[in-house]
């Protein structure tokens, strides 16, 4: 657990409040438990807990009339809510899903059951938290993929994978030694991070000067074409995983560049022209899918195409 998670539990029986806050602290949670609804709105006033393990059948204020305050005021609203009670039938299910619920546990209960719950409504929020405030980053990021390796592996799959082995450790090997980050990889395709674009374009340069020395002296059926597209600009990081116009800007790229060859955007060539000794071709604005505004592009000229 990364962060300490905060949990609220709201029932009005002392015995079962007292047992899962005993459980949820042995867990590793920062616990509140209080007695009422009432006295969950006042808590909840000044402190925001990360989920609420709620009673729906207490004195004064029910477990639905909570749920219903918590969903109109904007700090609470997004709450993950369990109710844990003793109301079981069907019906009763319904309603408190209906009412906004997230999940709905049964008294009596296995705790290690409810924990899973738990565990998943709280790594739910956290992504959900993510993707409304990313970190976010400019960055260099480099798309590739092998020319017709789908036809590729159709036709000859054990072939084609061992050529894809070798690929990889070319790519990988080019992507350390330039001080990159392997984003993911889908089948022949690599999404790579440079924190500089004069990495990226380094790296892009000696993976395609590896791939032409690799294939000069194996038949065409044998050797490794692979296209790179390199762009720069504001990404996002989730999960692990990066988003955001720059990205995909990159994969379109990618798809125009010619097998052995590299594409990169005017963001990328404006930064590196003037640091790294290179030749290019322009090639305009190019049609990019779903790209409202695209960027003026150019090919870098490489040994292979003299």
């Amino acid at each position: 657990m990364d962060k300490k998670k905060t949990i609220m539990i709201v029932d009005d029986a002392a015995n079962m409040r007292s047992i899962l806050h005993f459980n949820l602290k042995k867990k590793g949670y920062n616990v509140i438990g209080v007695d009422s609804g009432k006295a969950a709105l006042d808590v909840l006033g000044e402190t925001i807990p990360d989920l609420i393990v709620l009673d729906i059948m207490m004195p004064k204020m029910d477990g639905y009339e909570v749920i219903r305050r918590l969903k109109e005021t904007n700090t609470t609203k997004n709450i993950p809510v369990i109710f844990l009670t003793a109301k079981a039938q069907k019906k009763d299910v319904i309603k408190g899903m209906t009412a906004g619920g997230d999940d709905y546990v049964v008294k009596p209960y296995q705790f290690e059951a409810l924990h899973d719950k738990i565990k998943d409504l709280l790594d739910i929020r956290g992504k959900q938290l993510q993707l409304e405030n990313p970190d976010r980053e400019l960055a260099a990021i480099m798309a590739t993929d092998i020319a017709g390796f789908s036809s590729e592996m159709e036709n000859n799959e054990a072939h084609t994978y061992s050529k894809l082995l070798i690929h990889n450790e070319i790519i990988r090997k080019n992507i350390v030694k330039n001080k990159g980050s392997e984003i993911k990889t889908v089948g022949d395709a690599f999404m790579v991070q440079f924190k500089s674009a004069v990495n990226a374009v380094k790296a892009g340069i000696s993976m395609q000067k590896e791939f032409l020395e690799y294939n000069k002296d194996k038949t065409k059926g044998d050797q490794i074409s692979v296209r790179i597209g390199i762009h720069m600009g504001d990404i996002f990081i989730v999960d692990n995983d990066v988003f955001g116009n720059g990205v995909n800007i990159a994969s379109r790229i990618e798809s125009i560049a010619e097998p052995g060859g590299i594409c990169i955007s005017s963001d990328v060539y404006n930064v590196v022209k003037k640091l790294i000794d290179i030749s290019v071709s322009g090639l305009g604005k190019e049609v990019l899918k779903n790209i409202k505004d695209p960027p003026e592009l150019y090919k870098i000229l490489l040994e292979s195409d003299n």
